[in-house]
């Protein structure tokens, strides 16, 4: 018979003459500490590459059409990464300005995939630039340049 640490750690409890509560405290600690310890570890940052396409598009099976970005990237309210293999995904932390910007490119998006969804949450948005991939977006691009808009014209404060 297979017993959780819970019901081992009463059991010892008991055996030992020690008080239930204590034990029943000793044991809640435990468990609170385990599904803390759970709980912290982040999931690990991943990498997919593919292009950026309008979710309508994606959905009837289509690639957007070339040459025509401009009044695709009008009509189209959601923009998503296709894989390769033809599957998509939600970037819902990115721009909608910031993905249109790039459709039909080849991209890379670094971050994590949240649980049970098709979103992932971009840590890292890179474009490739021939044989090189350079970053376009990130948290802490954004960050830097919401504080050189802030302070623009504000001149050096000594």
């Amino acid at each position: 018979m297979r017993h959780n640490h819970y019901e081992v750690s009463v059991a010892a409890c008991h055996a030992n003459g020690w008080r239930t509560t204590v034990c029943l405290n000793t044991a809640a600690i435990l468990l609170l500490f385990l599904i803390l310890l759970i709980a912290a570890t982040a999931p690990a940052a991943q990498r997919w590459q593919g292009s950026i396409q309008g979710l309508a598009c994606v959905t009837q099976g289509k690639v957007c059409p070339i040459n025509m970005e401009d009044p695709l990237i009008a009509l189209e309210k959601n923009f998503v990464l296709l894989m390769p293999d033809g599957s998509w995904y939600y970037l819902p932390n990115l721009d909608r300005a910031i993905l249109a910007r790039h459709l039909n490119r080849s991209v890379a998006v670094e971050g994590t995939l949240e649980p049970g969804t098709k979103a992932i949450m971009v840590n890292k948005l890179l474009v490739k630039r021939g044989d090189t991939w350079r970053e376009a977006w990130s948290p802490d691009m954004e960050r830097q340049l919401l504080e050189q808009l802030h302070n623009w014209g504000r001149g050096k404060q000594e």
